[in-house]
């Protein structure tokens, strides 16, 4: 019985020493708080939403940070008109090839972000940086993310016809 008992405590005492050290390793990772600090310290207002974090700056292009468990996505759209499906005699339509087009100029030129037209027309930007947060790979991530995202004001001539 009295084996049992300090047994019984050194699981106790082993359990209590390490449950915390377990807390602190798991809060470590993608920690929303963290990322809003350095989000903020890059100049953009935050708001934590269920999706994830809202992030918007005066000069910046918005966004969406979703917190992932092994990773970050980075999201962005500008509204756009739904796409017109009327083909021409030989089966193209040469709008949508224009489209297209234009949004691939943007996926040639981008470093981490890749772009795409949704059905119902939305130009959307996204990206991922996978792992846990760490503060200079984050930066190098949001600095790539920021070039990619002033491609749009490059190539807004060519994508002005697509956007509302």
């Amino acid at each position: 019985m009295k084996k049992c008992r300090l047994w019984c405590l050194a699981v106790v005492v082993v359990l209590a020493f390490l449950l915390p050290m377990g807390m602190a390793i798991a809060d470590s990772g993608n920690s929303t708080q963290t990322i809003i600090q350095h989000l903020e310290f890059l100049g953009y207002q935050c708001e934590k939403l269920d999706q994830g974090i809202k992030a918007t700056h005066s000069s910046k292009l918005g966004f969406l940070l979703v917190v992932l468990k092994d990773g970050l996505m980075a999201q962005s759209a500008l509204a756009g008109i739904p796409s017109q499906s009327h083909a021409s005699q030989d089966g193209t339509n040469q709008k949508e090839i224009e489209k297209l087009s234009a949004v691939n100029m943007l996926n040639k030129e981008s470093t981490i972000a890749r772009f795409f037209w949704t059905d119902s027309g939305e130009l959307v930007l996204r990206a991922s940086m996978l792992g846990n947060y760490d503060k200079g790979r984050f930066y190098t991530f949001m600095e790539a993310w920021e070039k990619d995202g002033q491609a749009i004001g490059k190539h807004y001539q060519a994508l002005k016809p697509y956007l509302k």
